[in-house]
């Protein structure tokens, strides 16, 4: 487990290293990377001096949705992340439009690879109009079956219940 966790979480809270099982923590590992992720993409570059390509470029121009704007930032996330998140592998980047919504809606999805198994994973990220980023575990909605759903971010919206 204590291998799943980054540097900056194992020096927060270092007595959580002397707990360590047999067993590998799936979900500490997803909670993780999705953490790290939060981190990677609230900052800008520049603004870690010890790695200035840490993060990403200023994206706050991008809010009007202009198609070539949504594919810029789409590749600076996927940069990003092959960069400065090694345990995600496989990523693929979807924007996922949302009508009446001045936030940029992603979907991030790869998988982490540990040594019992390959986790697949989604995550589902809101970029608002001043370039913050909020990442929460979600739903693949680039899966034909998924997107039958018609829910957001594994909320169901109104009138959007599950198929028995």
């Amino acid at each position: 487990m204590g291998r799943y966790r980054t540097l900056w979480e194992r020096l927060a809270d270092p007595e959580r290293e002397g707990r360590r099982t047999v067993s590998e923590d799936t979900q500490a590992a997803v909670h993780s990377v999705m953490r790290n992720l939060q981190r990677l993409l609230n900052t800008r570059r520049g603004q870690a001096l010890i790695q200035p390509d840490y993060g990403l470029p200023d994206i706050t121009d991008c809010v009007e949705n202009a198609p070539e704007a949504l594919d810029r930032v789409s590749r600076a996330i996927k940069s990003a992340i092959e960069m400065f998140e090694p345990r995600l592998r496989r990523i693929r980047i979807t924007h996922l439009p949302v009508a009446n919504d001045l936030n940029l809606h992603f979907g991030i999805s790869g998988q982490i690879t540990t040594e019992a198994e390959q986790i697949p994973v989604h995550f589902n990220t809101i970029v608002n109009p001043t370039g913050s980023a909020v990442i929460e575990a979600g739903q693949d909605f680039t899966e034909p079956e998924s997107r039958d759903r018609m829910s957001i971010y594994g909320r169901e919206t109104a009138g959007s219940r599950a198929r028995p």
